[in-house]
């Protein structure tokens, strides 16, 4: 058996802090993807199944990316290290984890090779020990069992040669030139998010191109991305999600990160953008643009906020659903579970949320059903602007949820859902591939459509089944 140790120290990427200080060093992404996320899929290639990251600065948002349930068939643990912690010390305090078995290490920030269509087993004598040292903090190790338990301080005389490759990232310029690779010929290798569109090119969910803009490949673009009028992007560009490439202007061999605005009637080649930083590669100039209109931030959770006429809407179902469900809330027995549910895009906010079990057949409970009065307790939170009357799937806070909302172009949940509409509320997989289609249908016709169909539905069916509502596990 085989595990897995992943250390990428602050101390040997000061030039990611220097360009991008709001980015976690796990979380850097190449071509749209966090770097700690290749290393994971190479992990799971090679039938590693237990991995160990070890961080040097305090994260909440990678934490909270892999929380709670990890990753599917893996998992995933974290472990602690100070800022100047070497490499040899960190398996030292990591023995428990890794005592008894053949180990991986990754070091420092590079990208390991692999093609996801062909996978295969890593696998090293008991006693052997391969690597690769390629400058400072960055390496690759592939120990045998025996030969880690004996391991001493000094890790030299190991065989440079084995199944374990891949490109170190030392500064801005080899960052970028990694991106344009992955941009072009080797894009088919990775499992990259979004939809392959033809050879070299990925696109993600709710991109909207006119008819008067050109899209060149190699092109790999994220999710919620809007281009204007008269656009020219391509080739070799990667756009990250929740982008704006305003009217007029032409990007080709770029990078942009995610929440970016491009202005309008602007040329950009060969740069790298991320919000209101423009980036050459070459020179390593950075340059802070202060003009909103040229390059800014985009505020990543502004598209989700819930429309004026849905709150309107909320406001008068309630008013309408109040007299009735005063009158036959006495004649009930039933109990709400309490759950923590996400409201916010990529699950950075949770709501406290409760669900009704609805109650037992009766003439009331049936009536109760007839008028959809199991709702009733969220059509405050509408009225307000804190849930969508109809949206995404209220989902409970769990490590596979925040991993599925975060490939959605922008997750804001309503009282009434488009699963709901189809009965698919409790069909996880089901509900994956409805919140997909949502994602790109939503308009305020189809959400009226929803709630309508809904509401309709309840009136005219016996409702006879009892079943959880309002708050989806």
């Amino acid at each position: 058996m085989m595990k897995a140790l992943l250390f990428c120290p602050v101390r040997g990427n000061t030039w990611l802090k220097q360009y991008f200080p709001d980015y976690p060093v796990y979380l850097l992404p190449f071509a749209n993807k966090p770097a700690i996320e290749f290393a994971l899929d190479y992990c799971f290639l090679k039938g590693i199944r237990d991995v160990r990251i070890i961080s040097d600065e305090e994260s909440d948002v990678l934490h909270a990316r892999f929380r709670r349930d990890g990753l599917p068939g893996m998992n995933v643990s974290f472990g602690g290290a100070s800022p100047d912690e070497p490499l040899q010390r960190v398996v030292r305090q990591n023995m428990a984890f890794c005592r008894g078995n053949d180990l991986l290490i990754f070091s420092g920030l590079f990208l390991p090779e692999y093609d996801k269509r062909e996978p295969g087993e890593l696998r090293i004598d008991a006693d052997g020990m391969k690597g690769r040292v390629y400058g400072g903090d960055t390496a690759w190790y592939l120990i045998g069992r025996d030969k880690l338990n004996g391991l001493q301080s000094d890790w030299s005389g190991f065989r440079d040669d084995g199944p374990v490759s891949g490109a170190p990232v030392p500064d801005i310029l080899e960052y970028y030139k990694l991106n344009m690779r992955l941009a072009g010929s080797d894009i088919e290798k990775y499992n990259l998010p979004g939809f392959s569109e033809g050879k070299n090119s990925f696109v993600g969910r709710d991109v909207r191109i006119p008819g008067s803009a050109r899209v060149k490949p190699p092109v790999i673009l994220g999710n919620g991305i809007s281009f204007g009028t008269g656009v020219f992007a391509g080739p070799n560009i990667i756009i990250g999600d929740n982008c704006i490439i305003d009217n007029g202007t032409a990007i080709r061999n770029a990078v942009v990160l995610g929440n970016t605005y491009i202005g309008r009637n602007l040329e950009i080649d060969g740069k790298i953008c991320c919000g209101n930083h423009l980036i050459d590669p070459e020179s390593g100039i950075r340059i802070d643009v202060t003009h909103e209109s040229v390059i800014s931030e985009v505020a990543p959770d502004e598209y989700s906020a819930s429309p004026f006429y849905q709150r309107v809407l909320a406001f008068i179902l309630l008013l309408l659903q109040t007299l009735p469900y005063a009158l036959l809330r006495p004649f009930l027995e039933f109990h709400a579970t309490l759950a923590e549910c996400l409201t916010g895009c990529g699950g950075k906010r949770t709501m406290a949320l409760h669900g009704y079990v609805l109650p037992r057949e009766s003439f009331a409970g049936k009536l109760f059903r007839k008028l959809t009065l199991d709702k009733y307790h969220l059509l405050p939170y509408a009225a307000a602007g804190k849930l969508r009357l109809v949206g995404n799937s209220l989902l409970e806070a769990t490590g596979r949820n925040d991993r599925f909302i975060r490939d959605l172009p922008g997750y804001a949940p309503g009282v009434f859902s488009y699963s709901e509409f189809l009965g698919h509320e409790n069909e996880p997989y089901q509900l994956e591939l409805d919140e997909q289609y949502y994602a790109y249908a939503m308009n305020c016709w189809f959400n009226i459509k929803i709630l309508t169909g809904i509401l309709r539905r309840n009136l005219s069916t016996d409702c006879r089944a009892p079943r959880q509502r309002g708050v989806l596990e």
